[in-house]
């Protein structure tokens, strides 16, 4: 029997592509965004557009009883959080809350899936990360992921609303299938404006070249949006799979997962990768961006063991080709 989804902030970049991942699984699939980009709701069953904690989203919350709300809307960029973090507590804290507290009474406690992120690490010591490793954010960003963890753990102990957290590394790449659907990767991160100054012939800047790392740039673990959409869609299995909601979770000790791919790629190999296949004018080399750690490598074998989840697409080649294919199609 298909499953009813929601996805808040659905036509953003990793929302799309989870939109899409469940609807190919067979699911209804709603989407609530504040914004409407059409190629994002292609094939989609219904969308609201409007902020996911005002009473009109709620409403349709209600209205449509879901078995699962996967929750990627929010404020997601490290810098912006250091300037301004009292956009990043009102959209990631206070409206999440919102949305939990009146979620927590509906008649059908549904599944929350949270957009969490590698930022709760800090500046870890160990490579590659646990899921038990230190928390330790160190932006308001990467405090609002801890804290809303946290806050959802909280819920789950008083209100038995089950959830399951995804820590993302760094998110990338397009659906490899059709490059006409899903969201561009997002254009502040480093593929994203590899490709672009590829495209439109213009410098790209590294920030940071005093690293302690093998070239002096930061080391993350990219891992291609598609492996991440799959990564909701199996835990929806197994989480929902002859589960009354009412009853107690699946595991747990299983609510939290890392999705990465164990290994990680410099900003130097990324912008070499680009330059080398497709061109870049210039390099520039700028300081440090505030809150930007050394490196960030994910150790996700308890997805891997617990879901049945493994990685396809996030080598190098697939992430930049298909990211690069995306923008020259549009």
């Amino acid at each position: 029997m298909a499953r009813t989804v929601i996805v808040t902030g659905g036509c953003g970049y990793i929302g799309s592509h989870v939109a899409r991942a469940f609807k190919q699984n067979g699911d209804r699939v709603f989407i609530i965004d504040e914004v409407l980009r059409e190629h994002t709701i292609k094939d989609i069953d219904g969308h609201w557009i409007g902020d996911f904690a005002q009473p009109a989203s709620l409403a349709l919350l209600h209205s449509l009883a879901p078995d699962v709300i996967v929750h990627c809307a929010g404020t997601s960029l490290v810098g912006p959080s250091m300037v301004n973090p009292a956009e990043y507590y009102d959209n990631n804290i206070s409206k999440t809350i919102t949305l939990l507290n009146f979620v927590k009474d509906l008649d059908k406690l549904p599944l929350i899936m949270f957009s969490s992120s590698a930022s709760v690490y800090g500046e870890a010591t160990d490579a590659p990360i646990r899921e038990n490793a230190r928390i330790s954010p160190i932006s308001p960003y990467g405090n609002t992921k801890a804290m809303t963890e946290t806050i959802l753990d909280d819920y789950w102990q008083a209100y038995t609303l089950q959830y399951v957290c995804f820590r993302y590394f760094n998110a990338a790449g397009a659906e490899p299938f059709n490059f006409d659907l899903g969201q561009a990767p997002n254009a502040t991160h480093l593929v994203a404006r590899a490709c672009d100054a590829s495209i439109n012939n213009r410098a790209i800047t590294i920030n940071g070249d005093d690293f302690n790392t093998v070239d002096g740039t930061c080391v993350r673990d990219y891992i291609h949006v598609w492996d991440i959409a799959m990564a909701h869609v199996l835990a929806a299995n197994k989480c929902l799979a002859g589960v009354n909601h009412q009853g107690p979770r699946w595991s747990d000790s299983s609510y939290t997962f890392n999705l990465g791919t164990n290994t990680g790629i410099s900003n130097k190999e990324i912008v070499d990768y680009v330059a080398n296949k497709y061109g870049v004018p210039f390099v520039n080399y700028s300081i440090r961006r505030d809150g930007d750690p050394a490196i960030l490598i994910a150790d996700a074998s308890h997805a891997r063991q617990i879901l049945g989840w493994s990685p396809v697409y996030s080598n190098i080649n697939t992430i930049i080709d298909s990211a690069y294919k995306w923008y020259t199609n549009k």
